[in-house]
């Protein structure tokens, strides 16, 4: 009996990592929960003609250099993207087109505030993680050639 339940946990995990239909392979910067970790996800909107191959980082609050990081990469033209392994937390969601030529280079999951002075710039919108849960509909919806003080995604 012990040995069908660890074949079937063993296949569960074989198929979950395949959920996230074509992501190349997840990174994280800072120490993941060792207790239940939730997920980020949503639909890649790019306004080209085709979607380039993203680099998809969920970045938590504070400082940015002890900020804690997880990213993945997607392939080009895949429009859907899963972030597993996320601490319960605040973070905003960003990305950044790797290789090849194409006029909109970074985006995020963005919301539109109220200012004084219009046109009012949109901000990347907050994505709040419990523990062990599943945020969805976290669509990256605006891209840009370049922005000022938008998050840089470096190596």
């Amino acid at each position: 009996m012990a040995a069908v339940h660890t074949t079937l946990v063993y296949a569960i995990a074989a198929v979950a990592g395949f959920a996230c239909s074509g992501c190349v392979r997840s990174e994280t910067r800072g120490a993941p929960s060792p207790t239940a970790s939730g997920a980020i996800e949503g639909r890649i909107v790019h306004p080209g003609q085709i979607v380039p191959a993203l680099r998809i980082c969920a970045i938590g609050g504070g400082a940015p250099e002890q900020a804690a990081r997880i990213c993945v990469r997607t392939r080009r033209d895949q429009t859907d993207y899963r972030i597993e392994n996320v601490p319960a937390g605040d973070y905003i969601v960003v990305a950044q087109a790797e290789g090849g030529a194409t006029p909109y280079r970074l985006g995020g999951h963005m919301q539109q505030v109220q200012c004084i002075r219009a046109p009012c710039p949109s901000v990347p919108a907050t994505v709040m993680v419990g523990e062990g849960a599943r945020a969805t509909d976290i669509d990256l919806n605006e891209f840009f050639a370049e922005r000022e003080g938008f998050p840089t995604l470096s190596p």
